[in-house]
């Protein structure tokens, strides 16, 4: 079969069953991520067997297909033993960890706050935008030497503050 033609006969058998296949999936994931996933292995799996798509049994067929890309979808996740993957659990150490890193975040953001605001500005493209000191000078209508200035100053000014908190 041609690519233009097969390509023709996916576009139209997605758009007659894609409320089907989307709303199977969700039901059978429960969770975006997998969701996400096994939408992907369903879409192939209909790439794959498009040609068969095209008679009555063709939403039958599909959900066999969005039944197979959820297994897929989940064993990827799971794992063959049922066993979740270690670098997929992330296990707090102390659970108060998760609170003393949101008040942090807090705080930093109200030392930043009560920078001159050239400072602010600058320490927020360089840090947390990562843009270069020659886009924050023209942001700054500045040199570059003035905008590794504001930097700078906002580094120390940052450092001292939070210093005395801790």
């Amino acid at each position: 079969m041609k690519c233009s033609k097969r390509v023709e006969m996916f576009e139209q058998v997605k758009a007659r069953n894609e409320r089907f296949l989307l709303s199977v999936l969700w039901k059978l994931t429960g969770d975006k991520e997998i969701f996400a996933e096994a939408m992907q292995y369903a879409l192939l799996g209909i790439w794959q067997h498009v040609e068969k798509l095209n008679g009555r049994k063709a939403q039958s067929y599909i959900y066999r297909i969005a039944l197979s890309a959820n297994s897929k979808a989940w064993r990827n996740r799971v794992g063959r033993d049922g066993e979740i993957a270690r670098n997929q659990i992330r296990i707090e150490k102390d659970p108060s960890q998760k609170t003393s890193d949101s008040e942090l975040v807090t705080i930093v953001r109200r030392a930043i706050s009560q920078l001159p605001t050239k400072q602010a500005k600058a320490i927020v493209m360089r840090y947390f935008q990562q843009q270069p000191y020659q886009t924050i000078a023209e942001n700054l209508s500045c040199t570059e030497a003035g905008a590794r200035s504001h930097v700078s100053k906002a580094l120390a000014s940052l450092k001292s503050k939070l210093e005395a908190l801790a």
